[in-house]
């Protein structure tokens, strides 16, 4: 079958606490990127390396990481799982080519799942939910799948079976290849003979999932009801153009602390996930020689001032080219760097599918559409800002820092268009709206951490009023 080549962007997605940043981790290290995984819990991973995610153990923003895997560039966009950090996965999803939805076999986290996939529904991203956590599984695939099911739109196909070994899982049968794999700690799985028991569960298995595929695929159903095994090739094809057309959600199995199941994730995306050109066309792009891009996460650095992360949906673009943003605004690209962890790999120019952080765009802002035509371009993406229920009154602790705090907070702004500010006329102090406690904690350790500025704080009496009142 055909298949995307070119660099590819996807984000990761999924409940609280499913493991994303972990899945990125094993990512990396299998692919080489980094020499071995880094762990949350030891405040060693490559992604959420800020110091309020390290301090709090969990996402407290998007990170993004670059990988290279059988020649080609993968960007992965670790996107927050707790709700009061959405709004960054809500700028970074139309950038994407395909999402990974990390989920575990966890009724409580049905809800959380349940939104996460009708946002990409809604978008129209193509999207895998990889099940994580799968040594820790007690119940059997199926009733995991029937429990999950709801949540999606989409009929959830299942891509691989467990193998156990008693209550274990000791690897996996992969049913559009027909190979079966058994798991090896932070190495690759190892290829043994399908033959028994797991040859009986996985032509089942194999038969359930081409019957999914069949329901829009009428040669196949043909095939099937004749008895005529479908060529490999046209099971590939199906389940490319089905996960591209959202008809199906595959299904994929593994283990992110064990770095499981992790290259069969990789192959999946390799070989069905669309590319740039899709993206393009479901954001009604314009076909276009000049580069065209979208801001999705705007950085301010300590010392190397501000980044705008792009996708450049077409064109190429070069180092000191000029941008001219939807609203108007223009700006100079400032170098151009690779997006892995720190942002230190430099480039001289950018291709269409890269996902890059541009230099001291200044006035552009995230959300903003980029052309380097002659006119303004449409703007592709409208994210709409989220409003605060919760807010807490801060001043400068130090008198002397209130301008300081000033600039501070519009860069905080930029950075998290979910915060808003109100300025207090009688007490002159500043009203921080957040979407949460952790929220509003973060944007105070940021102030301090990234800005150099100590704030007092307090809750405002309004703040609890609004909430009570929306509640209500």
């Amino acid at each position: 079958g055909t298949r995307e080549s070119g660099p590819r962007c996807i984000a990761l997605v999924g409940p609280f606490q499913s493991g994303k940043t972990t899945l990125l981790e094993a990512i990396l290290a299998r692919t080489g990127a980094i020499p071995k995984a880094g762990s949350v819990d030891a405040g060693t991973s490559h992604g959420d390396a800020s110091p309020e995610a390290r301090h709090h153990k969990m996402s407290v923003g998007l990170s993004a990481a670059t990988v290279n895997f059988m020649g080609d560039s993968y960007t992965f966009i670790d996107c927050p799982g707790s709700v009061e950090f959405a709004h960054d996965m809500r700028a970074a999803l139309p950038a994407v080519d395909a999402a990974v939805v990390v989920c575990e076999a966890d009724e409580k986290k049905l809800p959380q799942l349940q939104i996460i996939l009708r946002e990409l529904e809604d978008l129209k991203i193509p999207r895998f939910l990889f099940l994580n956590k799968i040594d820790k599984a007690s119940k059997r695939i199926r009733e995991t799948l029937a429990t999950l099911q709801p949540a999606s739109r989409s009929p959830l196909v299942l891509r691989q079976i467990p193998i156990w070994n008693g209550d274990l899982i000791e690897g996996f049968v992969d049913l559009a290849l027909e190979r079966a794999f058994i798991y090896r700690e932070h190495k690759p799985s190892e290829v043994i003979a399908l033959e028994g028991g797991n040859l009986d569960r996985e032509k089942e298995a194999r038969f359930s999932m081409l019957e999914k595929l069949a329901d829009h695929d009428d040669a196949l159903m043909e095939q099937l009801l004749e008895d005529i095994q479908p060529p490999r090739d046209a099971v590939f094809d199906d389940l490319a153009r089905e996960l591209r057309d959202g008809l199906i959600c595959p299904v994929l199995l593994g283990s992110a602390l064990r770095e499981n199941g992790v290259l069969r994730l990789m192959k999946a995306l390799r070989h069905e996930a669309p590319g740039v050109a899709d993206t393009a066309s479901r954001l009604g792009a314009p076909a276009q020689k000049e580069a065209l891009a979208y801001v999705f996460k705007t950085v301010h650095q300590l010392h190397g001032g501000k980044l705008s992360l792009v996708r450049l949906l077409s064109g190429h673009l070069d180092d000191g080219a000029t941008l001219l943003a939807s609203a108007g605004e223009s700006g100079r690209v400032s170098g151009i760097h690779g997006v892995s962890g720190a942002h230190d790999s430099k480039r001289s120019s950018a291709e269409a599918g890269d996902t890059v952080a541009l230099g001291k765009l200044d006035a552009i802002k995230t959300g903003d559409t980029l052309s380097a035509g002659k006119t303004a371009p449409a703007a592709l993406v409208a994210v709409a800002p989220v409003p605060g229920v919760l807010s807490m009154s801060i001043a400068a602790a130090d008198r002397k820092d209130d301008v300081k705090l000033g600039q501070a907070l519009i860069r905080l702004n930029e950075e998290d268009p979910s915060l808003t500010m109100v300025q207090n006329p009688r007490t002159h102090d500043i009203v921080l709206w957040g979407q949460g406690e952790m929220h509003l904690r973060v944007a105070m350790e940021r102030l301090k951490d990234r800005f150099g500025v100590n704030v007092r704080s307090q809750p405002t009496a309004i703040g609890y009023q609004e909430t009570i009142r929306k509640a209500i």
